[in-house]
């Protein structure tokens, strides 16, 4: 019996010295928020991975191009994305607002094959290359009990709503949302649209932001459900356009 009381007192200060730590280094963090946008242009990108070289963790730029994330006064922060030069900064002592600018890669190319846009291919090498986030698995219950006997001080940390952790899921979460976005851009494209509608400009951004299609049914949805939706929402846009008092009426 004693032996066993040894054990665990030495397992409870083993923990209580691990959320010191943790909480030592979670005080000692800076947050880091701000805009990511095109270098030519100044508007924001959406999508733009930012990965934190130190410990590996990261986030992605949304629709608007912006972004938080905490870190350590002296870590590194790498922005990357497809078609642009990546940035690397060194996060400063105190948390502050950034603007980071990317600028577009130039391809010199003395023959070009136009090929239509490799979603597939693209999708697998970020998932090649996020792979460690894509397959994230949360520690449950299953693993706590499986890793007690032979580890203690591990499987008390399941039990600590780490920082870490809480990054890396909401890493991976932001992954997943992006690469179904993504998918839905690829099968929900201006060109396809403007073909089936005639629509250009601002009319044709107004229907596809209307009428974007959620990912359950670009998912399922053959070529024909697809242009039958398209062909049928526009038959409500022009209604719509035409009578904007009465769809005014209804919305009320």
């Amino acid at each position: 019996m004693p032996r066993r009381i040894t054990r665990l007192a030495g397992c409870i200060g083993a923990l209580c010295f691990y959320l010191l730590f943790c909480l030592q280094h979670a005080n000692a963090q800076v947050k880091i928020s701000g805009m990511v946008a095109d270098g030519d242009n100044r508007s924001g990108l959406p999508g733009v991975t930012i990965i934190n070289k130190s410990t590996r963790s990261g986030t992605i730029t949304n629709e608007s191009g912006r972004f938080s994330i905490e870190a350590m006064p002296g870590d590194s922060l790498e922005f990357s994305m497809l078609s642009y030069y990546g940035k690397a900064l060194a996060v400063p002592a105190t948390s502050m607002f950034i603007n980071v600018y990317l600028n577009r890669r130039i391809f010199g190319l003395q023959e070009v094959n136009v090929k239509a846009k490799d979603y597939r291919h693209d999708s697998l090498s970020i998932r090649d290359e996020y792979g460690k986030y894509f397959n994230y698995h949360k520690p449950g219950a299953i693993d706590i009990l499986k890793t007690l006997p032979s580890n203690p001080i591990t499987a008390l940390t399941y039990l600590v709503p780490s920082k870490a952790r809480k990054r890396k899921e909401h890493f991976q979460e932001q992954l997943v949302y992006w690469e179904k976005e993504k998918f839905i851009d690829y099968r929900y494209n201006p060109e396809l649209v403007e073909r089936m509608t005639k629509l250009n400009g601002n009319d044709l951004d107004t229907f596809m932001h209307r009428y974007r299609p959620g990912y359950q049914f670009i998912q399922e949805a053959s070529e024909y459900d697809l242009l039958l939706y398209i062909k049928q929402s526009y038959e409500q846009f022009k209604q719509e356009k035409a009578h904007p008092a009465k769809k005014e009426e209804e919305s009320n």
